[in-house]
This record gives C-alpha cells, sequence and structure tokens, in this order.
C-alpha cells in the first residue's frame, strides 16, 4: 500500500490571477445555459440600440444605406461581445428582418414592393454575416493568443521556480504545489526509484481539500499502475479507468517514465483539452528538472569516484615510500642482533631493541591513522559522545606518546577543577596523540612540548604547542591537507605519511569543533581546537 506524505503550503512566484484569467472552455450544463441566456440578451439589446439609432437617422432625414450601416454597425457589437459565430449570424438575420419590417415600404410589414428590395436585403445579409465572422474570428485569435501568452508565462514562472531546487524531493514539492495551484485542484505526484516501482507520493491538498483520498484508493493504485505500464494518460475522460476520480499522466524523460502525475476531478469536473495541454507541459518541464538532477547527482558519483580513486593511489604510494624505512630499521635491528647476539653488550642489544620498538610503535600509530582515514572516507567514523573527564584523556594520550618522546620535554597545563566534556575519549586521544607525535617529528632534540586546556565561555580549548622553529608562512594554508609533510624534520629520519593533522580536523569537525594552527610570538607552533561543552 502506498504511503501518502502531504505537503505543507508555501511561496510561490505564480500568481492565481494570471491563471484565472485564462478561459479553458471548461462550463456544466448550468454554466451553459447561463452563458447562451446571457449572449442572447446582449443580442437582443444591441439590435435594440441599433434599431433605436435607425429611427433617430430617419427622423432627421439620413438615407436608407446609413440605416443599413448602422445595423451592420450593430452586427459588429454583436460579435465583439458575444461568444461563438452563433450570435453574430442570428444578429445578421434581426438586422435584415427589422430593417425591412420598419423601414422598407409598406412599413411594419414583411412583405416589399420595390424589386430592388430583395437584392438590398440579400446583400445586407451577406455583409453583416462576413463582418460577424470576420469579427468573431479575429476575436478568438486574440484571446487565443492572450491564453498562449499567459500559457508561457505560466511555464516561465515554473520553470524558473524548478531552476532553484536542487533535490528530487524539492522538485516533487514545487511541481506538486504549482500544478494544484495552476488547475486549482488536488494534485498527486508519484516518482520513480532505481527498482522501477513508484516512491512514497506527495498530495497537495488544494483548499484543504476533502477529497484526497481518492488517492489512497485502490483503484487509484490501479490508476497509477497502470500508466507507470502504458505511459499513456488514463483516468476520468479516457478510456481507460473511466470511472476514477483523477486524470493521471506520466511524467515522461528521455531515459523512460520518470513518475505519475494525479489531478482531482471530482463531481465529473473534466480537465479541459486546453488544460491537458498545459499539463503536459508542466510535467514535461518537471522531466527535465528531474533529468537535470539525476544527471548532476552521477557527474558527482563520476567525480567522488575519481577523487577515491586518486586518494587511494596516493595512499598507496605513501604506505609504500614511508613504512619502508621503519620496517627497514626492525629487520637491520633483529638481524644484528639474531646474527651476533653473542658478540653484542647488553648495552648495545638494548639499544638496538629501543630502535625496533619505537620503530614498530610508529608502524603501530600509523596503521591506526591509515585505518582512521579509510573508515572516514567510506562515512564509517561513528562520534560516540559520553562525559568524559578531560584530564583523564590527556593523561592517556601523552602517557601513549611517552615512549617516542625521550628526547623531549612534555608538560600538561590543565586547571585544577574537574572538567567533564560530552566527547568520543577514544577519538579525541588520538587527536591529541597526532598533534605530539606531529610536534616530536618537527621540533629538535631537547624542544618543549607543553599540552594545555582552557574553559572559554561554553567551550573547553585544548592546545598543543612547542618551542621549536615553527611553521612557514608558505605552509600554513596546507598543514591540515592529506598527504602533505613539510620537507624538515628533526634528525629521527622519520617523516610521516601526511594523514595525522587531516584526521585530526575530520574528528573534531566530527565533534561539531574547530581545529587551527597559528606561530607562537615567541617561537614555535600551537594546534589549538575548541570543543562545546553542552
Amino acid at each position: 500500500m502506498l504511503r501518502v506524505k502531504a505537503i505543507e503550503m508555501s511561496e510561490t512566484g505564480m500568481k492565481s490571477s494570471d491563471i484565472d484569467n485564462i478561459s479553458f472552455d471548461s462550463y456544466t450544463n448550468h454554466h451553459k445555459k447561463t452563458w447562451i441566456a446571457m449572449n442572447f440578451l446582449v443580442t437582443i439589446g444591441i439590435m435594440m440600440l441599433a434599431t433605436f439609432l435607425s429611427f433617430l437617422f430617419r427622423y432627421i432625414g439620413l438615407q436608407e444605406t446609413n440605416i443599413i450601416i448602422a445595423y451592420i454597425l450593430g452586427v459588429l457589437f454583436v460579435a465583439k461581445q458575444t461568444e461563438g459565430y452563433m450570435f453574430g449570424i442570428v444578429a445578421s438575420f434581426i438586422g435584415v428582418l427589422t430593417f425591412n419590417f420598419f423601414f422598407t415600404e409598406p412599413n411594419y410589414s414583411m412583405a416589399v414592393h420595390g424589386p430592388d428590395y430583395p437584392i438590398t436585403l440579400v446583400i445586407m445579409l451577406i455583409i453583416a454575416m462576413i463582418t460577424s465572422t470576420l469579427t468573431t474570428k479575429a476575436k478568438k485569435e486574440t484571446r487565443l493568443s492572450i491564453v498562449r501568452e499567459k500559457r508561457v508565462k505560466i511555464l516561465y514562472q515554473i520553470s524558473k521556480s524548478l531552476l532553484k531546487v536542487r533535490s528530487f524531493q524539492q522538485i516533487v514539492e514545487v511541481g506538486v504545489k504549482d500544478i494544484a495551484e495552476l488547475f486549482n485542484r488536488s494534485v498527486f505526484i508519484a516518482t520513480v526509484h532505481a527498482s522501477d516501482g513508484l516512491d512514497e507520493p506527495y498530495i497537495y491538498a488544494y483548499n484543504n481539500d476533502e477529497h484526497t483520498d481518492i488517492f489512497k484508493s485502490f483503484v487509484h493504485i490501479q490508476d497509477v499502475s497502470e500508466i507507470f505500464k502504458s505511459g499513456q494518460p488514463i483516468g476520468v475522460g479516457t478510456d481507460v479507468f473511466a470511472n476514477s476520480s483523477a486524470y493521471y499522466v506520466p511524467i515522461r524523460g528521455q531515459s523512460g517514465i520518470l513518475g505519475v502525475v494525479g489531478v482531482s476531478c471530482n463531481n465529473q469536473k473534466l480537465l479541459s483539452d486546453e488544460q491537458k495541454i498545459l499539463l503536459e507541459a508542466v510535467t514535461t518541464q518537471i522531466a527535465l528538472a528531474m533529468e537535470r538532477e539525476r544527471l548532476l547527482e552521477q557527474q558527482q558519483e563520476s567525480q567522488l569516484e575519481v577523487e577515491r580513486e586518486r586518494l587511494r593511489g596516493n595512499l598507496l604510494r605513501s604506505i609504500s615510500h614511508d613504512l619502508r624505512t621503519p620496517l627497514t630499521g626492525i629487520l637491520g635491528a633483529t638481524a644484528t642482533i639474531l646474527d651476533h647476539g653473542d658478540a653484542l653488550d647488553s648495552e648495545v642489544q638494548k639499544k638496538l631493541l629501543q630502535g625496533v620498538y619505537e620503530d614498530a610503535s610508529w608502524l603501530i600509530h600509523s596503521v591506526e591513522n591509515i585505518l582512521s582515514i579509510t573508515r572516514i572516507d567510506e562515512g564509517n567514523i561513528e562520534i560516540k559522545k559520553i562525559m568524559e573527564a578531560v584530564e583523564e584523556v590527556v593523561a592517556e594520550a601523552v602517557s601513549r606518546i611517552k615512549k617516542l618522546s625521550a628526547n623531549h620535554i612534555i608538560r600538561i597545563n590543565i586547571p585544577n577543577e574537574l572538567i567533564m566534556l560530552p566527547m568520543d575519549g577514544n577519538l579525541i586521544i588520538q587527536v591529541l596523540v597526532n598533534l605530539l607525535d606531529n610536534a616530536i617529528k618537527y621540533t629538535p632534540k631537547g624542544s618543549i612540548i607543553e599540552v594545555k586546556t582552557q574553559i572559554d565561555g561554553d567551550k573547553v580549548i585544548f592546545e598543543v604547542s612547542d618551542n621549536g622553529n615553527g611553521l612557514s608562512e608558505e605552509i600554513l594554508p596546507f598543514v591540515f591537507n592529506r598527504f602533505y609533510t613539510a620537507a624538515s624534520m628533526n634528525d629521527s629520519g622519520r617523516q610521516g605519511t601526511g594523514l595525522g593533522l587531516a584526521i585530526c580536523k575530520s574528528i573534531i569537525i566530527a565533534h561539531g569543533g574547530e581545529i587551527t594552527a597559528v606561530n607562537r610570538s615567541s617561537g614555535g607552533a600551537v594546534f589549538r581546537f575548541a570543543l562545546e561543552k553542552e
């Protein structure tokens, strides 16, 4: 069973007055009778005025030709003020008969004495009918031009509103509302999803229409299924499901059926041919917007795939290049111990094992960063925030890096008061470890590295600073880019994969914070990030 989603009312650039002025010639029987009666009264009234004017012309002594012109003028006005050809022709006959009755000898009789009068009356009738026909045709063409102009204006406004949207959902919401306001009826739109079925429909209840349940009924579902298969309009006014209470048209794109539009036709209030043409034009605009959005999504997916392949290649090159040095060190140290262990004193063996330990620790740290960046790329990074003590998080990060910082001095500066902060403790520890490892790599032996935390309003500020050479102005904008590594480093000879700071930025942004890098005025660099307390 299809579910139904209600669409909230929103602003649109289309004015209902522009639409209401378009004549679609869709009258009920009651309207037709009223229309005929009004036009007939207009015809009688105008011809009575023409007769009065003719009496005035005879009274002041004008010739019969002026009287004939008065009646032809009356026919002209009838053709202009009424709809269709019928009333102009009727006015032509009325004019000829009235002229014969009142203004030909013998007066007040339908008989004529002069042999030339029948010819005059026939010519008068022909002229009146031609004048009426031409006037009616010109008026019809003018009205048709106005309708077409307004239709183009409406389509332009709908196209302009569709150009502003940037998703399938927005396209459907704008489209369903525009069609509903265009025809003053309730409308539904259902789009086709990837498995060639129909998504959850969007329903716009015009003027709080209570009859939108027609879109939820079993018959409605049959209608939608049929139009999805046939690709042709169905429902009321067609040969297929003619007993339905709605008119359905497909949203056709170059790639096939993109969706279905249904327009309510309660009480057999059928759509006119003009309305159907306009509906087809609007659905074409919606189809173009949908295909544009689909092409944009495909283009973005292609660009993302190219970017993933590029990053994957960079990652593989970085791993193969940057992991070779520590692995070579481990192999060399272990080979020396295995081959010459008996000849080496304990101090040398301890130094070799210390080097193996440091290289292995660095490898583990690098692998953790590689796994983290992979999870970030795949969108699998999960932030599990719980209240953590800032002091414990900082202490854990320092303890993990302590064994790699034998030649550096690490100081901790945190407030005496207990600071509890909602965070994913393991990820923030990884951020601090990466920042500390970065400071160790790019500062000389004996440098002082300080980890500091402080409260700043509703935020907690974390800082990792050093008293090394700082960051050059050229590299400051790029330090958080992936695979970016500075040329200079300490004498350990170990250069990172260029992922640590990029991971830090991703984790902090995922926490809703921000991270920056600046130089200290007294020398050295400061990496600072802030997390919200609430």
